[in-house]
């Protein structure tokens, strides 16, 4: 059965800062309220809605939501992050400050959100786009 992913809903400290970080970051329109959520609208339709936690903010759980941009967009996104001087990391577990990585031929990087529980990563090859799927 064909299906179409439509919206992911992303528990944060701060929906409106999450929002606006991201839609900064894309160069995207600005973020829209929606309900009870910001959403950011990706190009390919899919809505992330940012939700203002209602748990103590220690138990939020981090979340995880990951871009494939051109290699334009990765320069243009990678000099907004300088330019912001927004810290920066080559892998999701944030060992390799101030680096990008060059999975499978490509270039990536991990950025936090303002209030630090949503990991979003910008990639210019999607994972696994060569054979070699232990590549780094």
């Amino acid at each position: 059965m064909p299906n179409t992913l439509d919206h992911v809903i992303v528990h944060c400290h701060d929906q409106k800062a999450t929002a606006a970080f991201l839609s900064d970051l894309m160069d995207a329109p600005a973020p829209a309220d929606w309900g009870p959520f910001t959403q950011v609208q990706t190009a390919n339709g899919v809505g992330i809605d940012f939700l203002d936690s209602q748990v103590a903010p220690d138990a939020i759980n981090s979340s995880h939501v990951a871009f494939l941009v051109t290699d334009a967009e990765f320069d243009a996104i990678f000099d907004r992050v300088r330019k912001r001087s927004v810290r920066y990391w080559a892998d999701p577990y944030r060992t390799k400050e101030n680096e990008i990585n060059h999975h499978w031929g490509g270039r990536g990087l991990y950025v936090l959100d303002p209030g630090g529980t949503v990991a979003i990563e910008f990639m210019t090859v999607t994972y696994g786009a060569l054979e070699d799927m232990g590549a780094e």
